[in-house]
């Protein structure tokens, strides 16, 4: 009885602790919480040896296409597994702002600026209520690779 609770034991941190070695278009992509990977529209910027996947954080629903959240970052040393490093640019609740909720946010990158030492967030940006009729681009910075951009 001993032997068989320690090989179950075993077995569940092995399952547990597994690292991902493939993924399958369409199937779900779970982070290292075992989320569903949430960065549409994204882009990923390799820094340091370590890769870093910035993308919109989506909502169900009709307004899903609206920012209700902001830009979600993930990182991963093989591209395979991604660990959750949060919101990097959040959605205010300012209604003077910009970036409040409801505005659209879509397809960032982020690249390192070697002379100001910062890192640069560009976003395809739509003012809360406007559909498309704004076309802006927008543009956060900070010093740390997964955020807080400002």
């Amino acid at each position: 009885m001993k032997t068989i609770l320690t090989l179950l034991i075993t077995f569940t941190c092995l399952i547990s602790f597994s690292q991902q070695k493939s993924f399958k278009p369409g199937a779900i992509w779970p982070d290292n919480n075992g989320i569903h990977i949430n960065a549409h529209g994204g882009g990923i910027l390799n820094y340091n040896d370590i890769y870093y996947w910035f993308g919109e954080h989506k909502t169900e629903g009709r307004k899903g296409n609206n920012t209700l959240v902001g830009v979600h970052c993930y990182s991963s040393k093989d591209l395979y597994n991604w660990k959750d490093k949060g919101i990097a640019l959040k959605i205010s609740d300012d209604t003077t702002s910009l970036i409040q909720k409801g505005c659209v946010i879509e397809r960032p990158k982020v690249i390192y600026n070697k002379k100001s030492k910062q890192f640069v967030m560009w976003f395809h940006h739509e003012l809360k209520g406007k559909g498309y009729a704004a076309a802006m681009t927008g543009v956060a910075v900070s010093k740390n690779v997964t955020g807080p951009y400002t």
